[in-house]
């Protein structure tokens, strides 16, 4: 939900995105060398989670986030979205999750059932966001063609900000972020339903 608003042209975040990004291709900086700097600050927040460093874990978390929001907006200005770049954002973006949410509870045996919960809503998540992207033939700029949604990539790092500032409610906040996932795995499915719909040739049913 975030990332719709944060990521427009016309506002303040949008726009540093933008001017990042046009830095980076005048300095011929690849799209695809992006991603693959984001999944490593991620890696490497992950691990200094694990570490029980949390500040410098945050601060590189953030920097992938940025990588994550500048890569897309490199490749339409530059060469052009690629298959294959869409791809490696896409697995990348999951690794990174899912590195986090082990560093953060592996070590708390009290939170993983919670963090098992959030798992499972992320592969929920995840599978109705690619099976209606496979299904859906609308032509897209992203790999997977998706609406946004309640949760988005800004929504995971508020989430992890919050969870870094009160550890010891880390257990509900998985459950509260695991029952939002379900509500954006919902409003995806609806959408989906309405599109394939309509490729159809029919009006959908409620």
């Amino acid at each position: 939900m975030l990332d719709t608003y944060l990521g427009r042209s016309e506002s303040l975040v949008g726009g540093v995105l933008d001017r990042m990004a046009r830095a980076c291709v005048r300095r011929e900086i690849a799209a695809n060398w992006l991603t693959v700097l984001a999944l490593g600050s991620g890696l490497a927040a992950a691990a200094l989670f694990w570490a029980q460093q949390f500040a410098a874990g945050w601060v590189l978390l953030v920097v992938s986030g940025v990588l994550d929001a500048v890569d897309g907006r490199v490749a339409r200005l530059g060469k052009g979205v690629t298959p294959w770049g869409g791809v490696l954002d896409l697995v990348f973006d999951r690794m990174v999750e899912g590195a986090v949410l082990l560093a953060l509870s592996l070590p708390r045996p009290d939170v993983q059932p919670a963090a098992l919960f959030l798992l499972a809503t992320w592969y929920v998540n995840i599978t109705v966001f690619l099976a209606v992207g496979a299904a859906s033939r609308h032509p897209s700029g992203k790999l997977i063609a998706y609406p946004p949604g309640l949760l988005e990539r800004s929504e995971a790092l508020l989430f992890c900000t919050v969870a870094l500032l009160l550890p010891r409610w880390l257990a509900p906040l998985c459950i509260v972020y695991g029952l939002l996932g379900l509500v954006t795995a919902a409003q995806r499915l609806w959408h989906g339903y309405r599109v394939l719909q309509s490729v159809a040739g029919g009006a959908p049913q409620p």
